[in-house]
């Protein structure tokens, strides 16, 4: 079975490369091999945010896994068509 990941969007700036805002879900998901794929033809567009599952729980857990996220992102000076 194909690992699936919860699609997010964010606007980031030009110059620095940094998220303006925290990214929003968008309610799709996309398959992770595919975002992977996406990733490598565009790490500046296509990235994956990660976020340690302790940091969630706020407990010592015994499992140290992640929780991935793909987020799409458009560059503040781009204007949408």
């Amino acid at each position: 079975m194909d690992e699936l990941l919860d699609l997010y969007k964010a606007i980031a700036e030009r110059d620095t490369g940094f998220w303006i805002d925290l990214p929003a879900a968008t309610g799709q998901q996309v398959l992770r091999a595919e975002w992977m794929s996406l990733m490598k033809e565009d790490p500046d567009r296509f990235q994956l945010a990660t976020l340690p599952i302790e940091e969630l729980t706020h407990d010592s857990v015994q499992d140290r896994g992640v929780i991935e996220r793909a987020v799409v992102v458009t560059w503040s000076d781009e204007k949408l068509h």
